[in-house]
């Protein structure tokens, strides 16, 4: 049983995707940082760098978008050159080795038809592709090539090959590469052709405002995240959505009955007090997905742990110790693992390279039960993923596709005590650190008596543990020096001042 329950606040729009009572993803969209996926822009080629086969063009926001040689493709209106009529992105090796280069390409400030594939991702700015794609609810159109195909998702090949038949006689006037949805399923010729035939008018109008207007700017917006999510995942195979906004509903409602008329009855307003996400127990799951430490039904956990290189699972029995031997115990924590392992990477919208440390197995054929198992679980996920066999060090390398931020670095911040390693120095690193800092400080510094503000556990280690080494110093260099306690000091925080009037020596840092 699967259901969309959206929250759509003016400052902030969360989209909860809850798959049998637990949330498979969640996607966050807030009014200062709108995503830019999907929208046409007509841009200007600012500099080519042919080391890295690459292009950096202005669209008008405010880092320019990189654009790959292999993203660049060759139809009317997207640009002053051309390939050959209907060839795509590139399959073989062969067929990229003739591609040519960027720079016989492109030049600079040459304009060019962009789309965005990939939102800002750290430092890098939005990436771009030349080949357009428009979407629509039941079918995707292709405008830069010629193929056809349709969603692997439809498994009846009696239907595939009627909604094959229905596309070649859809694209035979304008040779566009057209791609049947999931939710194009058993619909009719007559559904096909009004949503071809909207997506068609929308490219004509994106084509006569490339010709308008100048470079560095939007020729066509994709739908909001909540249309977007409806027109994407609202297909039969979903119980219901609910919303807590009464004029989103309305858009809902409105878009389903031109598109979907019959689930608008799946489509329900939200209108209690209680949050809809504290209603549903959506913002305790969110809670969880923010912990570095999951925990197993069994007793075990995992531990996820960010770099930014890769992102390393940790599997831990933890309490489970089992019933038979040892192996068994590994085996059945490990299957759990791996189970909650697939549900956290789609939830947190993990990407790049993951490497798992499962519990070392002795027997093989549990190594393979465990890859199956984990395989199967990454299933569901739209994301596309790899996963390898268990290496020599008794590990799994997975993959996943990066499209956004994943949800902890779209939620959080890196903490800046520790940078994001995740540990601050200790009470008795501090402690020693300012007493090496006093002696430093009374080095430059003439003044006779001084206040030493401290976080409260360094204080009371001073003021005990190490109270003689401080008397030492003091006696040393003829000073006097009073603790201060501060309660709201970081552990970090050390700060001298003059007892004559109270105003910080600078020779303290």
């Amino acid at each position: 049983m699967k259901e969309l329950i959206i929250n759509a606040d003016p400052l902030e729009t969360r989209i909860a995707l809850v798959e049998s009572g637990r949330l498979a993803e969640l996607t966050i969209e807030r009014s200062e940082e709108q995503s830019v996926v999907g929208n046409v822009y007509k841009g200007r080629v600012d500099s080519i760098v042919p080391g890295i086969q690459a292009a950096f063009v202005d669209i008008g926001l405010e880092k320019n978008g990189f654009l790959y040689v292999s993203d660049i493709a060759g139809a009317e209106g997207t640009g002053d050159f051309d390939f050959e009529e209907g060839v795509g992105l590139p399959k073989s090796k062969s067929r990229r080795a003739k591609r040519p280069s960027i720079e016989n390409i492109l030049k600079k400030n040459q304009n060019i038809m962009v789309q965005v594939v990939k939102d800002t991702l750290g430092t890098k700015g939005v990436r771009l592709t030349n080949f357009v794609t428009l979407p629509g609810r039941y079918i995707v159109l292709m405008p830069t090539v010629s193929q056809i195909g349709v969603s692997r998702k439809i498994d009846d090949d009696k239907e595939r090959n009627r909604l094959k038949g229905i596309l070649r006689t859809l694209r035979n006037r304008r040779r566009f590469g057209l791609i049947l949805r999931t939710a194009g399923e058993g619909r009719s010729k007559a559904e096909l052709q009004q949503d071809a035939q909207y997506l068609s008018q929308t490219w004509d109008s994106i084509k006569k405002k490339m010709e308008r207007k100048r470079g560095g700017q939007l020729l066509y917006q994709d739908m909001g995240p909540i249309l977007r999510i409806v027109r994407d995942t609202f297909t039969d195979d979903m119980g219901k959505l609910t919303i807590d906004n009464e004029e989103e509903y309305d858009r809902i409602r409105d878009f389903l009955e031109i598109f979907s008329s019959e689930l608008m009855g799946r489509c329900k307003l939200y209108d209690k007090k209680r949050p809809i996400f504290d209603r549903f127990g959506i913002e305790e799951e969110i809670e969880k997905a923010l912990n570095r430490k999951v925990f197993l039904k069994s007793g075990g956990h995992i531990c996820i742990d960010q770099t930014e290189a890769l992102i390393a699972i940790d599997v831990n029995t933890g309490k489970f110790t089992g019933r038979k031997k040892l192996e068994d115990t590994v085996l059945k924590t490990n299957l759990e693992a791996a189970k909650e392992i697939a549900q956290q990477v789609r939830l947190r919208d993990m990407g790049g390279i993951i490497v798992i440390d499962f519990i070392d197995m002795e027997y093989h054929r549990n190594r393979l039960k465990l890859i199956k198992k984990l395989e199967d679980s990454l299933k569901v996920d739209r994301a596309k993923t790899t996963v390898s066999e268990v290496n020599e060090l008794g590990m799994i390398e997975m993959t996943r596709k990066r499209v956004k931020h994943n949800l902890v670095k779209a939620l959080s911040q890196p903490c800046p005590y520790c940078e994001g390693g995740g540990l601050v120095r200790s009470v008795t690193t501090m402690t020693f650190d300012t007493l090496r800092r006093l002696r430093k400080l009374f080095c430059k510094s003439k003044e006779k008596k001084i206040i030493l503000q401290v976080h409260p556990d360094v204080a009371r280690r001073l003021r005990h543990e190490n109270q003689q080494q401080l008397d030492d110093i003091a006696k040393e260099f003829d000073r006097e020096i009073a603790i201060e306690s501060v309660s709201d000091f970081h552990i970090h925080d050390t700060v001298v001042l003059s007892a004559r009037n109270r105003k910080e020596i600078s020779h303290a840092a």
